[in-house]
């Protein structure tokens, strides 16, 4: 990592926040300057003195455990790692991925050659440091010599200012996108590029983006992965698909989950041996276009079974949030003895039960709908700004 930021010129403008900014030799030498003496757990902020602790460790043949909250299997030593990124845990519990500088270096290769982004260009962040959407900007910008704009945070309104203010490049996910039109429609200008991902993409969200002048490039990849693996071609006219970087195999299983092959992936997770195949099968379902771009569309352990049918509950909520009164959703299924598991929905807004049923028949297939409605102020989210359909399953429980 060292290596990376020595070679590109020092007077140039590393990483930017509200009350402070550091060059590239600057940066050097606080990392050149910060002791390492093995393996560190970090809980990193969007600060100048957490990048500096995240890119030590990994430039000293040391390794990085980046978590929020440290888990009991962060003390296992990471052997040949760089770091150990968690993953969201949005439908599980979180896992330890290890993530090599091999890895690091694919991943960051892959993105410049597809995005074409270089020296000259702003990234902004607003993304947790302790996620792979957060930390792939700091070591993508680290490895091609270009500029953080890093916020203490997610605020719609900040961002979108940022949006306006000289930044070229941006990432989001599909809920931060919405929460920063619904502050400001645009339209916006000068950007090269805005990542969506984290999570599937309403069509809605991604015509929104486009209306506001946005370069809108939808994105798909994972912790495992050091990131995106597919991602819509720039210039390319705004569909809710991603073609697949440079280095990166995609095939459909049998079971339609998506496998993904190439060198940006990881080797396996912590406490367990390296992984058996060179192709990783995610968890998430998709199918290939006859040009290769790939379409996601849900997640395999999300989907529900109720009376033998297949439920995406990404299907449902984007059906809920089209009644009038309902701001946002989540869907899970939960255990029921008549039909094995049933069809639930955790709502944020004014309609009533009543009323969304009514909307909702007609649209959705009957087994589809909702057996049981809970309306809440608002939604359990992941720091990604995904449902936490784990908490939902809690809830209704």
């Amino acid at each position: 990592m060292i290596e990376w930021l020595s070679r590109h010129d020092p007077s140039r403008v590393f990483i930017v926040t509200d009350d402070d900014s550091r060059t590239f030799g600057e940066t050097v030498e606080a990392v050149e300057a910060r002791p390492v003496s093995g393996f560190e757990v970090v809980r990193p902020w969007p600060y100048f003195s957490s990048v500096i602790d995240l890119l030590a460790l990994m430039s000293k043949s040391s390794a990085v455990i980046v978590a929020e909250d440290v888990p009991e299997m962060a003390m296992i030593d990471p052997g040949e790692a760089a770091s150990v990124v968690f993953t969201s845990g949005s439908s599980g519990g979180p896992k330890g991925v290890r993530l090599t500088m091999q890895n690091w270096e694919a991943a960051a290769r892959a993105s410049v050659d597809h995005l074409g982004h270089g020296p000259d260009d702003v990234w902004l962040l607003a993304m947790p440091l302790h996620h792979v959407g957060g930390l792939s900007i700091i070591i993508r910008s680290a490895f091609v010599g270009g500029t953080v704009r890093m916020l203490p945070g997610f605020d719609p309104a900040a961002f979108a200012r940022e949006l306006r203010s000289g930044v070229t490049m941006a990432s989001v996910v599909p809920t931060m996108l919405t929460r920063v039109l619904d502050v400001d429609p645009g339209p916006f200008e000068g950007l090269r590029g805005v990542l969506i991902g984290g999570g599937p993409i309403p069509d809605e969200v991604l015509e929104r983006g486009a209306a506001a002048g946005l370069p809108i490039l939808p994105s798909y990849g994972m912790t495992e992965t050091a990131g995106q693996v597919a991602t819509l071609r720039p210039g390319s006219p705004i569909e809710n698909k991603g073609h697949p970087l440079p280095g990166v195999e995609l095939r459909i299983e049998a079971d339609d989950r998506i496998a993904v092959r190439g060198p940006m992936v990881s080797p396996g997770y912590v406490g367990q041996p390296d992984r058996d195949s060179d192709w990783f099968v995610t968890g998430d379902l998709g199918t290939l276009d006859p040009d290769g771009a790939l379409r996601v569309t849900g997640r395999a352990d999300t989907l529900i079974v109720s009376g033998g049918e297949n439920i995406d509950p990404t299907v449902v909520e984007a059906a809920m949030t089209r009644v009038p009164g309902v701001t946002a959703a989540a869907v899970v299924g939960v255990p029921s003895e008549e039909w094995g598991m049933e069809v639930v929905c955790l709502y944020v807004g004014d309609a009533s039960p009543i009323l969304i049923d009514s909307h909702l028949k007609g649209r959705l297939a009957g087994f589809m709908i909702p057996k049981r409605l809970l309306r809440v102020a608002e939604l359990p989210m992941t720091p990604l700004g995904k449902p936490d359909r784990a908490e939902v399953i809690r809830r209704f429980s």
